[in-house]
């Protein structure tokens, strides 16, 4: 056996016991990480009832405005940490962690308002609660002049923005230059106003509080209806100043006392500013913190050298005497945000816009770049506030539309969250505009829900409904969340575990509480090399399912079976490179002779080529002699005769002489003929050369024949090349 063949036989006795060992390996299970999210829970109506892997990792704060339960959930929907106010207070309407893990929220104080405010979103009350759930510090802003309302802002020196109503008489508006015949609802009077103030308090004990820092929009008022009266002047050349006469709420809400209706407030460190959102006005406002309470009250002094002046409004030009209807941008906004570092439009403003008078009404998520410079914004050339339209909108078509409360928060993923508040439902979309979670709140008047019960829709009003003004969330890296136990509870929800031995959640897609085995193969999810196909179906037994394999190759040769030409063989071995591997094809033929290379008597060229037919193919073929007289044919003097018979010595052998004797023609005398003894000498010479050179031909051809007999000995004899 030749060495090569030995080496084979070696080589496929070591494979059949490896082989084994490496099945082995193959059919082992390691469990998986679960997956970030997961969830598609079609049948489910409330909790969480989709994500995916591109969802925030990090949990949410929501306050469902019928219940007193602050919740914080993860983004599975699980329950990690909730706060009960010790008041019992339904929210006022938002909450917000603080560094040190306690919770922030506005306290509904309605049944105890002393005031004559009724507008929706009143609070009237502040809790500090800690994160194990004591009361901390709790303060009252609700008088018979003032009450807070909707939203605060914590700031990171401790103290906290809130907004307020004021009432100002029926005397206070018409001197102010209020339009009489504009209607109210004040109990007070038929022309009493509540417009909107901001303070910043100091928290003091526990139950009290000094006020820092105020601004009143009744202090920057501009009105062209009474030249006699207060604020007289031309609204489009006070961009800075609001129409105490302008009435842009809808509905029954169009010339109530609520003349402004702000609902969001947010604060941005970096330029001392505040932003405001007030929704019957459809605009969003900046102004100025960086200035004293008296300056706040004037047109100028802080950062801008404006005052208490508005800095920047957005969204409908039509309340400064700028634009038409068709230059309208908000429709009874909510909840306005300094986007924060990490998301792509750091530094623009994020608002819910509600869409309330928009047709048709549909709700949207708008971020707005503002043109600022050092503290100042620039008016367009027609005296506008720019920019014309938000750089980015998302409005999940009609599907979302809210006509009341809401909000939205850009994330540092660049995703950014959506309150649907009227209808309890949260989303997470990508900048795309690809939801990536979806969550509906469990919570309403009668508590919490069951899963698979349906929320009525006569339930999505009031006080009854799983109504939550706005959500917010926090990555695990916000300090309140630093080294606290968030290890997951059930979710929120009323739910039926239909295997609670098993810690399902990650691998629990559908929601019933059991490890997922989402492709049936009989593999669960956990253990699922293959998710999407059977771990069992695995053709070139590479340990990769084929749902799964990128290249279903038996052969392992590099060539997927479907393109394979020889099949159980590598299809790279071509030697005579004829397009079919060498372990398929039927003639090995390198040279491309039609003799199979194991029967080519001269390698490289073709055998079909003897042009002297002695049996040597001419590529291996020392002397190509076709008259075998010795001499190659591309010496040949005389192809076809011997060049070695020249009788006459002349040069051209005698085959090729006309004179082979040397003779002329007619040349002996009288036309004797030679003698006798000498012609019979000639043709004895001749016969004598004659013979002796067929003897030497003989002779050679003997010899060809014997070394073409050892070639092709040789050639049979010689060890096979092994296949593939």
């Amino acid at each position: 056996m030749s060495p090569n063949r030995v080496c084979f036989v070696v080589l496929a006795l070591l494979l059949t016991l490896v082989s084994p060992a490496l099945a082995s390996d193959h059919d082992s299970t390691v469990e998986h990480n679960p997956p970030v999210c997961n969830a598609d829970r079609t049948n489910w109506t409330i909790g969480l009832l989709f994500c995916t892997s591109e969802a925030s990792q990090g949990y949410t704060l929501f306050s469902p405005i019928p219940s007193n339960t602050t919740y914080l959930i993860d983004e599975k929907g699980r329950e990690v940490h909730h706060w009960t106010s010790p008041g019992e207070h339904r929210p006022g309407l938002s909450a917000y962690l603080l560094p040190d893990g306690d919770l922030l929220r506005t306290a509904n104080n309605a049944q105890h308002l002393t005031g004559n405010f009724s507008g929706g979103g009143t609070s009237g009350k502040v809790e500090r609660i800690s994160w194990e759930g004591e009361l901390e510090w709790s303060w009252t802003y609700d008088d018979v002049m003032h009450v807070s309302h909707h939203d605060i802002e914590p700031m990171p020196n401790g103290n906290i923005l809130m907004i307020a109503w004021e009432e100002r008489s029926e005397e206070e508006a018409l001197q102010a230059g209020r339009n009489p015949q504009i209607a109210s609802d004040s109990p007070g009077g038929q022309n009493n106003v509540w417009p909107d103030h901001i303070i910043e308090v100091k928290p003091v004990g526990t139950n009290d509080a000094e006020i820092v820092w105020k601004w009143h929009a009744w202090d920057h008022l501009i009105q062209d209806y009474d030249s006699s009266k207060d604020n007289y002047g031309t609204v489009a050349d006070h961009p800075g100043r609001l129409d105490i006469n302008y009435i842009g709420g809808t509905g029954n809400a169009a010339g109530r006392a609520d003349w402004m209706h702000c609902n969001g407030i947010d604060y941005n460190s970096h330029l001392d500013q505040i932003a405001l959102s007030c929704r019957s006005m459809n605009e969003i406002y900046i102004i100025d913190h960086s200035t004293t309470t008296e300056e706040a009250a004037g047109t100028t002094g802080g950062n801008s050298g404006k005052g208490g002046e508005i800095l920047y409004r957005w969204g409908n030009p039509q309340v400064y005497d700028h634009g038409l209807s068709s230059d309208q941008q908000l429709y009874a906004q909510h909840d306005v945000q300094w986007i924060e570092a990490g998301h792509p439009e750091e530094g623009a403003l994020i608002v819910f816009n509600n869409g309330n008078g928009r047709y048709p009404a549909f709700s949207s998520v708008d971020i707005v770049r503002p043109p600022v410079n050092n503290w100042t914004y620039s008016t367009q050339a027609n005296g506008t506030y720019g920019p014309n339209a938000p750089l980015w909108s998302w409005s999940n078509n009609q599907t979302m539309y809210s006509g009341s409360i809401s909000g939205a928060q850009a994330l540092p993923n660049g995703n950014v969250l959506a309150t649907h508040g009227t209808q309890g439902t949260l989303y997470e979309v990508t900048p795309s505009g690809e939801i990536v979670w979806h969550y509906v709140g469990p919570v309403g008047a009668s508590g919490l829900f069951e899963q698979g019960q349906v929320v009525p829709e006569s339930n999505r009003a009031g006080a009854t409904a799983n109504a939550i003004f706005k959500a917010t969330h926090y990555p695990p890296s916000h300090p309140a969340l630093v080294n606290r136990s968030l290890n997951p509870l059930q979710p929120v929800e009323l739910w039926n575990d239909a295997c609670p031995d098993e810690h399902a959640w990650g691998w629990d897609s559908d929601g019933d509480g059991c490890i997922d085995d989402a492709d049936q193969d009989g593999i669960l999810d956990p253990y699922d090399r293959c998710p999407v196909g059977d771990d069992s179906n695995d053709v070139d037994g590479d340990g990769t399912p084929d749902a799964c394999d990128g290249l279903i190759d038996s052969d392992d040769d590099g060539v997927p079976d479907s393109s394979d030409a020889c099949e159980g063989h590598d299809d790279a071995v071509d030697e005579d490179m004829d397009g079919v591997p060498e372990p398929c094809d039927s003639l090995l033929d390198q040279d491309n002779d039609t003799v199979a290379d194991d029967l080519d008597l001269c390698e490289g060229h073709d055998d079909r080529l003897d042009a002297d037919a002695d049996g040597l193919p001419d590529g291996c073929d020392s002397l190509n002699d076709s008259d075998d007289d010795g001499v190659s044919d591309d010496d040949d003097r005389c192809p076809g005769g011997d060049d070695r018979l020249d009788a006459d010595a002349d040069g051209t052998p005698d085959a090729c002489d006309t004179t082979p004797s040397g003779a002329t023609v007619n040349d002996e005398p009288n036309g004797s003929s030679p003698p006798v003894n000498e012609t019979n000498q000639a043709t004895s010479n001749e016969e004598t050369t004659t013979t002796g050179s067929q003897s030497s031909g003989e002779v050679t051809r003997q010899i060809s024949a014997v070394a073409l007999a050892l070639y092709v000995l040789f050639r049979v004899l010689r060890p096979k090349r092994p296949k593939p």
